[in-house]
């Protein structure tokens, strides 16, 4: 389960579209292609949003947080996340 707090001027954003993707990149000398996850998550109240999705392997992984209100991004968030 991933949770995601979106605030902006300080305060809860209650009305977006929040999605994560998780992405690994490839590793030809393991045989391996890269890899994408992208999981919607859904508003839970006081500007949480949250879904579930699926770490596919342990590693290193890109994260990208985006967030849309009226079909414009008005929000992202990169972050590096080590799955065990």
């Amino acid at each position: 389960t991933f949770d995601v707090r979106v605030m902006q001027d300080g305060k809860p954003v209650t009305d977006a579209t929040v999605s994560t993707e998780f992405y690994m990149a490839a590793m030809p000398s393991m045989n391996m292609p890269e890899m994408r996850t992208k999981t919607d998550l859904a508003h839970v109240g006081d500007g949480t949003y949250r879904g579930k999705g699926q770490v596919t392997m342990a590693g290193t992984w890109d994260v990208t947080v985006r967030v849309v209100r009226e079909g414009q991004e008005i929000g992202s968030k990169k972050i590096t996340l080590t799955a065990k």
